[in-house]
């Protein structure tokens, strides 16, 4: 299966204006009812594209996916770049995640109950917090998560299934990564490499270095795609 693929552009709820790509698979019969979807959120230093081959991979899965720019970074540069953004500044990253969420789930082409957000590195607090206010996201996959807040992890624990992944080097990520994961609902997995750097950079290192190992964007569209498409995965409660 393959999808279509257009730009999108809609704001954050500060006005932000905010860009992306929306991925769309296309129907082969295979899956009955809308296909669900997710939200790719790139860490700081990454932009959209770094997302490419995991947006492929979920439409194979059967799975849209809307890759976004956070603020600061590529189509949603703005005024102000996010590498000389403050802390609050950069947490705000919540809210292109929450109206990335809110556009996607809005989209007739796309079954807006069953979501998931993606997210790695520095950005995956911000990530995180976006997905667990919003109903819609029933799954989370994280990798080589950052959690600088001092506060645990947002995911109320009992409703949201969460993928982690992150490579034994890695240190200021491991401890993040498995508590992120220790904080999800059943269903929950976890997965860790050795020698693969960090964030979606590991899934070329692994790619060049065991070419005949299960590509990581695979890993994560099968594992989203199978979250969302559980006969129980419908909305938790919102968490407030």
């Amino acid at each position: 299966m393959t999808g279509t693929e257009r730009e999108v552009r809609f704001p954050a709820a500060d006005g932000w204006e905010l860009g992306g790509i929306l991925t769309v698979p296309r129907d082969d019969g295979h899956h009955r009812g809308l296909p669900p979807g997710a939200v790719l959120v790139p860490a700081s230093r990454h932009e959209r594209d770094a997302w490419g081959s995991t947006s492929a991979a979920l439409a194979e899965a059967g799975v849209g996916s809307l890759r976004i720019d956070i603020r600061g970074r590529g189509t949603s540069r703005g005024a102000l770049d996010h590498g000389a953004m403050g802390p609050l500044a950069r947490r705000k990253v919540a809210l292109d995640v929450a109206a990335a969420v809110s556009f996607l789930a809005d989209l007739e082409a796309i079954d807006g109950t069953r979501l998931a957000v993606v997210g790695e590195q520095d950005t995956a607090v911000a990530a995180a917090d976006a997905a667990v206010r919003d109903s819609r996201v029933v799954a989370l996959a994280l990798l080589s998560a950052r959690n600088t807040s001092g506060h645990p992890w947002p995911h109320a624990g009992a409703n949201r299934a969460v993928l982690s992944l992150v490579s034994t080097e890695d240190r200021e990520g491991l401890r993040a990564t498995v508590d992120a994961y220790l904080s999800g609902a059943p269903g929950s997995r976890i997965e860790v490499f050795r020698g693969l750097g960090i964030g979606i950079t590991m899934a070329s290192v692994r790619q060049f270095e065991h070419p005949d190992a299960e590509a990581i964007e695979v890993l994560i569209g099968r594992w989203v795609a199978d979250r969302l498409r559980q006969p129980g995965a419908t909305p938790p409660p919102p968490d407030h």
